[in-house]
């Protein structure tokens, strides 16, 4: 297992999605709250119909509909837009749950925490390039359960011999 290789986009894209966890949820509570702003705050007012145009069927359409019809609208992408930062930081969690220990602690310290190497090497009580290794190898890990084995580089020289 010491020697995965992962493709250098998914290792990046996994240290990505690291280094903005804390950020996705934070985005996900403010995206709560707008919701909530939004349900209060929903723009209607009476129907006045004084300034409606009619046409030869007689239909119009008011502000208060064009209103409502936005904010749900609004709604329903800001309901999407949490799911979809949900399910990463879900699928992050599950694949937090691959690693050691130690690995899942210099990751977190790292990563969630933003502390330096030598803050997390001292914390874990191993050396700052033994820290560095663990990382590396707990990303790779964590590429693997965020993509599978798409992730892996794959080095088969036995097809050509």
């Amino acid at each position: 297992m010491n020697n995965i290789k992962i493709k250098d986009k998914y290792y990046k894209e996994t240290e990505y999605l690291l280094y903005n966890y804390k950020m996705f949820e934070i985005s996900i509570e403010n995206l709560k709250q707008e919701i909530k702003n939004l349900e209060k705050e929903d723009g209607l007012t009476g129907i006045d119909y004084r300034h409606e145009k009619t046409s030869q069927t007689y239909e119009f359409k008011s502000i208060t509909e064009d209103t409502a019809l936005a904010v749900s609208e609004k709604t329903h992408y800001l309901q999407t837009s949490i799911e979809r930062m949900q399910n990463k930081i879900d699928a992050i969690n599950r694949a937090l749950e691959g690693l050691t220990e130690t690995e899942k602690e210099i990751i977190e310290k790292r990563y969630f925490e933003g502390k330096p190497w030598f803050k997390v090497a001292y914390e874990v009580a191993y050396n700052e390039r033994w820290c560095k290794e663990l990382r590396r190898r707990a990303i790779s890990k964590i590429a693997i359960g965020l993509h599978g084995d798409t992730a892996l580089l794959r080095h088969d020289n036995r097809d050509k011999a």
